[in-house]
């Protein structure tokens, strides 16, 4: 069984979603917004190659969509590695 590990860039950008979606829709919103990312995440525990490869931008790493985001990982033995959680809009190329 796969455990979830959000690494701190990636823990970070849960929070600049959070306070834009607070700024823009308010304090439910943004709550509910990321607790919803975060289940999607977690399902990746019982799928993890759910996920598209993306070889071509960093050799081992997957993207899964989430509404307007992107949950950037990696595989290992044992983990879903989530490095970064970009917008759709964002060239991830240059986040990663």
């Amino acid at each position: 069984m796969y455990k979830v590990f959000i690494r701190p860039l990636a823990r970070n950008d849960i929070k600049m979603i959070w306070r834009y979606t607070f700024k823009q829709w308010g304090e439910k919103q943004a709550d509910f917004y990321t607790t919803e990312l975060g289940y999607s995440i977690e399902a990746l525990v019982d799928n993890p190659k759910l996920g598209n490869p993306i070889d071509h931008i960093r050799e081992g790493y997957r993207l899964y969509h989430f509404q307007h985001h992107l949950a950037i990982y990696r595989l290992t033995q044992s983990t879903i590695d989530v490095v970064r959680i970009l917008s759709e809009t964002m060239d991830i190329g240059r986040h990663l």
